[in-house]
Formats: structure tokens, C-alpha cells, sequence
């Protein structure tokens, strides 16, 4: 279990970026904690090359939203944990907050939520915060919501956009590491899920 774990860390996160932006990043180890099994990440800075204009993620924030949610994902179980059947019941009554009254999203992306959710949480709420819209668009997470102006707003937009970076490389249907797929309808899918549909 203990190389499963930061093998799953590493699958989202090069789900989640691409291959130029996954330099100089790997997983040093995993630490147990009560909200489950944390990988640790060395992310070393990077630098945008000149005239690069394109938009560049947060790689550190990527990095520990990942981590929180496979520390969910894997919770008190030597295999990732089922999704909730009741999932959007749950991240309302969990994250009451931060999360509001329902998603418009399916099951898989449960712990990606709970982990985004929580954090805000932990790093503060900001003030008349509000969640207006968590749905799926296009393959990926779409969170819309609104605040006051402040330092808290700063970091929950940080952790909001991670959660939407990250989406495109979480199933869906289970939560296992996926990649965004076409054919009909663009959807975030594992290869599993990807041949049932």
C-alpha cells in the first residue's frame, strides 16, 4: 500500500498537468494523519520561459489539494474508499459552508470536493462567501461562487481553481485517476469507465 498511495498522487497530478509543468515535481513519502494517508510533494519552482503567455497552474496548490484528497480517498482503508452513494447529500451536510445546498456533479469527484471544501475551511471562509454553481462542464469542474474582497477570498479562488485543474484527471463515475475524454459528450473518465459508456 505504501507505493500504491504516492503512485495515485503522481497519476493525478500528471492527469492534471501537463508534462512540462510536472518538472521538478515528486513524491517524497506518505504521513499518516487523521484525515488519512498525506503524500508529501517536493514542488520546485519554475520559471516561465520568456514570452511563455499561457496560463500556468498553481503547482504547489495542485500538489496539496491532490494530496488531500487521496488522504480522503484512501481513509482508514488499505484500498481507496467507495464513493458515497448519498455523495452530494454528504458534501452538503459536511461543507454547509462552503458548499451549500447540492452539486450538479457526479459521484467520482467527491473526495476532490470534500478536500476543497474542508481546506477553505481550515484556511478561513471568506467573508459572505457563497458557493453559486458546482457543476461539470465540458469534462471538468466549473465552481462558481462569490465573496468580499479579502485575503481569505484570494486563497479559497487559489484552492477553488486547483479543484478545477485537478477534475480533469479524476473519474467522474469512481474517483480514480482519469484523463478528460471526447466522443459525444466531453467527460473525465478511467479507463474502466471510459469502455462502459
Amino acid at each position: 500500500m505504501p507505493r500504491v498511495i504516492p503512485a495515485e498522487a503522481m497519476a493525478y497530478l500528471s492527469g492534471a498537468l501537463d508534462e512540462g509543468a510536472m518538472v521538478g515535481i515528486r513524491a517524497t513519502g506518505v504521513d499518516p494523519t487523521p484525515e488519512g494517508p498525506r503524500v508529501r510533494f517536493e514542488v520546485l519552482p519554475m520559471r516561465r520561459r520568456r514570452g511563455d503567455t499561457k496560463r500556468m497552474p498553481d503547482r504547489a496548490t495542485i500538489a496539496e489539494l491532490v494530496s488531500r484528497m487521496v488522504a480522503l480517498r484512501w481513509k482508514d482503508s488499505p484500498v481507496p474508499r467507495e464513493v458515497p452513494e448519498t455523495h452530494q447529500m454528504d458534501l452538503a451536510m459536511e461543507h454547509p459552508v462552503v458548499i451549500g445546498d447540492f452539486t450538479e456533479t457526479a459521484a467520482g469527484w467527491h473526495w476532490l470536493l470534500s478536500a476543497a471544501a474542508g481546506w477553505i475551511e481550515e484556511t478561513g471562509v471568506p467573508t459572505g462567501f457563497k458557493s453559486v454553481q458546482i457543476k461539470e462542464k465540458f469534462g471538468t469542474l466549473r465552481w462558481y461562487c462569490s465573496a468580499v474582497e479579502d485575503e481569505d477570498r484570494l486563497q479559497a479562488g487559489r484552492i477553488i481553481q486547483a479543484a478545477e485543474w485537478v477534475s480533469g484527471a479524476v473519474c467522474e463515475t469512481c474517483g480514480a485517476p482519469g484523463q478528460t475524454r471526447a466522443g459525444g459528450w466531453i467527460r473525465t473518465a478511467c479507463d474502466a469507465h471510459a469502455r462502459k459508456r
